[in-house]
């Protein structure tokens, strides 16, 4: 189950919820970095069930299957952005978490560059909820809302510039028996020998990652400003790669795949710790399924 997670990588509150033209709304707007266009992320895997070209250029982001809100409820979820000046989705697209959907802008009443750039946000709980109604105050607004904090987790790598004075959930939760693997996406993935564009190793597979391969990834470096880099084990050297949008992404996966991901591209790499999970796992399951059947037995005979 995904945890449906804040959409920039920086998180600068510029105007809160139930306050001016939020007013009796849970909306809030996001600045991102500074006064420029930051990309927008999509926060789950989802599906655009309404995208608006005209007013303030509305998209509505229906989950494809129930998220962990950062309450800890899980149900569906909905979320309304607004003000993109330039639509990078359209009605019916289907996204996947972490995919890039746009970027912040000012477009309003019609036309581009009305605001200062800026993503407006509703959180919903729930579907097929994608219009507005106007509520007490006069201000149409998403149905169902619930407050931002309680809906998004801030993943470990945003950056909260302005919190605003709200609580916000970090996403540092893994699950014990998951691990962190780099998937490459395509041929033209990279890889080095230090968090350094200029040190591709060629040494490996002529400087490139295998398309299609799980690489597991050792620790997150970080940025240097500009790329997002991670020490990877390649081959028989830990080794590093940038994570790209069109190259590359992060995902988990339990013991057991993580192994067959593993020997996939190095047959060589050091599987035990992996196969030691699997194992308690395997353990634990057959025990719990001992404990029921001898449930069902005495049940039985009672």
């Amino acid at each position: 189950m995904e945890r449906a997670r804040f959409p920039m990588e920086f998180l600068r509150v510029t105007q809160g919820p139930n306050v001016g033209s939020h007013a009796g709304s849970k909306a809030m707007d996001f600045g991102g970095k500074d006064t420029g266009k930051d990309p927008i992320y999509a926060p789950f895997t989802g599906k655009f069930v309404r995208v608006r070209k005209d007013s303030s250029h509305e998209s509505y982001l229906e989950s494809l299957e129930p998220v962990e809100f950062a309450n800890g409820v899980v149900d569906y979820m909905t979320l309304t952005f607004m003000h993109d000046d330039v639509l990078d989705v359209k009605t019916g697209q289907i996204v996947r978490q972490g995919e890039k959907i746009g970027d912040e802008g000012g477009f309003g009443g019609g036309r581009p560059n009305r605001f200062g750039a800026h993503l407006h946000i509703e959180a919903s709980r729930g579907r097929n909820i994608a219009y507005q109604v106007q509520n007490g105050a006069g201000t149409y607004c998403t149905p169902n809302q619930v407050n931002i904090w309680d809906a998004l987790w801030v993943g470990g790598d945003v950056q909260i510039l302005k919190d605003g004075g709200y609580s916000w959930k970090r996403d540092v939760k893994k699950e014990e028996n998951d691990m962190e693997f780099l998937e490459v996406t395509s041929e033209r993935c990279e890889v080095f020998t230090e968090a350094n564009v200029n040190s591709v190793d060629r040494t490996f597979n002529n400087g490139r990652l295998v398309k299609g391969a799980f690489y597991p990834i050792q620790s997150d470096v970080g940025t240097d400003g500009v790329y997002h880099w991670v020490r990877i084990q390649a081959g028989d050297k830990k080794r590093y790669a940038v994570v790209l949008e069109d190259r590359s992404k992060i995902v988990s996966l339990s013991a057991g795949d993580a192994i067959t991901a593993c020997m996939a591209q190095a047959p060589h790499v050091d599987t035990s710790e992996l196969e030691k999970k699997l194992a308690d796992m395997t353990a634990e399951k057959n025990a719990v399924e001992k404990r029921l059947a001898d449930v069902k037995a005495y049940v039985a005979e009672v």
